[in-house]
């Protein structure tokens, strides 16, 4: 994917939300940069203010790190949601369904569904979670 530039300005207004307080997420969001980059900006930051005052940035690496991986978990089930979409799609088709094995198709959706279930249950409870659980 090619590299884009931001305007100074956005790139300001993202820094300073991140500063505030706001997550890498909702500012990626808010201001329609990849999180990607969001979070590259925000380790270059915390690089610069620990090189020039020499102090240990261990607990927003972490913070970083929590929030990126929670990102990673999202835009994963987003993906298997798309895929589990795709396949219905797929066995929804009478003429490729015809020409299937049905105990395949069976194992293939069963296990499929299984899953899906499985991530949207770890998920939600991820989810419900009270915040002192994760610190």
């Amino acid at each position: 994917m090619a590299r884009r530039d931001h305007d100074p300005e956005v790139k300001a207004a993202v820094m300073a939300a991140l500063l505030a307080g706001q997550s890498i997420n909702s500012v990626a969001k808010e201001y329609h940069v990849p999180k990607g980059t969001v979070s590259g900006w925000h380790n270059k930051a915390n690089r610069i203010v620990a090189g020039a005052w020499g102090v240990a940035t261990v607990a927003a690496d972490a913070t970083q790190k929590q929030e990126r991986i929670g990102g990673l978990l999202i835009d994963l089930l987003i993906a298997k949601l798309e895929s589990q979409i795709a396949l219905a799609e797929h066995v929804k088709d009478k003429r490729w369904l015809s020409q299937q094995d049905a105990s395949g198709v069976a194992v293939l959706s069963g296990v499929s569904d299984d899953k899906l279930m499985r991530m949207l249950e770890k998920f939600d409870s991820a989810r419900s979670e009270p915040e002192s659980a994760t610190n």
